[in-house]
């Protein structure tokens, strides 16, 4: 059965009667407005737009009515008069206020140039402070962040230092790498040669830090920590300097070109913002590195155990430290020498080109990086 709908005739408005005009024509103009109000009424009725029912009938529509609301509660909180009458019915409703709709169309318009850089460079971190189940885990984590920074970008300007603190941020969050600030500075540095980042396992830790560019890689990593992101190298987890093209640059997407590196970050899924979603371990590992700096040095001149053999020493906790590992060394300070290996030494190969036989040792124009000129 169709819903009929009944029109309530409204009282009418009675202009006050006007006055005979004068003159022969008044016969022939109310015929013309008589003549017009036929034909309006007739246009109307004919369009459907006029309908009386005490002369045609009731209106009925085409299309049942049978609207239920799904929800009563909330379609009476819809159509409340004002926000006091919803309030009343659901007292939980947030403030309208508080949403921030008009700060939110304040906001400037986007910079292309931002937006071009984005589209080039890929997704940036999401931001995550780090914080330390204690005082201890907090330092260690911003002493091995520092390091870092120091030894692979002591160089390079403020953007070049935070390229490298993002990837170390980067590798933190993503489940290949270990969940520890410096478990990931010092990955494989138990071994000279598979270290991850090679500061740690190739001597460059004997020397002491110059003062200036160490408080400037603290401050960075200090930011970095608490959260602050840079998003200029994406979500790189591996970088190199532009004086060299490792075989595994082809297997990844190279996001960005900063100071003296070059970044890049996994293919797919892996290198996407939802595959950083490793926790924080909190508990910070002894500072590396792991494989004593006497002992690097050794190897270095040939004289120590060659790389890779032995077994690997692990770490036993979370904080504990590895068999035979010496305590990083301080700002200005040298770390102390180690026992001497109990293996035989080996003698480093000899190459046809000589240029090969330099490998590992450091070249002329970098030999005094590092030091504190003041």
């Amino acid at each position: 059965m169709k819903p009929e709908l009944t029109l309530t005739a409204r009282s009418t408005w009675r202009d006050p009667v006007p006055e005979k005009p004068a003159g022969p024509g008044h016969a022939f103009w109310a015929a013309i407005v008589a003549v017009v109000v036929v034909a309006c009424l007739a246009f109307l009725l004919s369009s459907g737009q006029l309908r009386t029912p005490a002369v045609f009938g009731p209106y009925s529509v085409s299309v049942p009515l049978d609207f239920k609301a799904y929800d009563p509660e909330r379609w009476a909180i819809m159509n409340a008069g004002d926000y006091e009458d919803a309030l009343k019915i659901d007292p939980t409703l947030p403030d309208p206020d508080s949403v921030g709709y008009g700060d939110a169309a304040a906001l400037p318009p986007a910079d292309p140039a931002l937006l071009r850089e984005e589209a080039f460079v890929g997704p940036p971190a999401k931001p995550y402070v780090f914080r330390g189940v204690t005082a201890l885990d907090r330092e260690r984590a911003h002493y091995c962040l520092t390091a870092a920074i120091y030894y692979e970008a002591a160089s390079e300007t403020d953007d070049g230092m935070r390229g490298v603190a993002q990837t170390v941020i980067n590798r933190v969050r993503h489940p290949s790498f270990p969940n520890t600030v410096c478990g990931v500075v010092f990955q494989g540095s138990q071994r000279a040669g598979v270290c991850q980042f090679t500061f740690s396992c190739d001597g460059a830790m004997a020397r002491a830090p110059e003062k200036r560019n160490w408080l400037r890689a603290s401050r960075i990593a200090s930011a970095a920590l608490g959260g602050t992101v840079f998003p200029k190298v994406g979500l790189a987890t591996h970088y190199h300097t532009q004086a060299i093209w490792p075989r595994w640059g082809k297997s990844l997407v190279m996001t960005n070109i900063v100071g003296a590196h070059i970044f890049h970050r996994w293919r797919g899924r892996w290198g996407m913002p939802d595959a950083f979603r490793a926790p924080y371990l909190g508990r910070e590992p002894v500072p590396g590195p792991y494989l004593p700096l006497a002992q690097q040095l050794a190897i270095l001149k040939g004289q120590g155990v060659a790389p890779g053999a032995g077994p690997a020493p692990m770490l036993a906790g979370p904080a504990a430290p590895l068999p035979d590992v010496a305590p990083a060394p301080l700002p200005g300070t040298i770390a102390p020498a180690a026992a001497p290996a109990t293996a035989p030494p080996v003698v480093a190969p000899t190459y046809t080109d000589p240029r090969l036989n330099q490998s590992g040792q450091i070249r002329e124009e970098f030999s005094k990086s590092g030091e504190w000129k003041g």
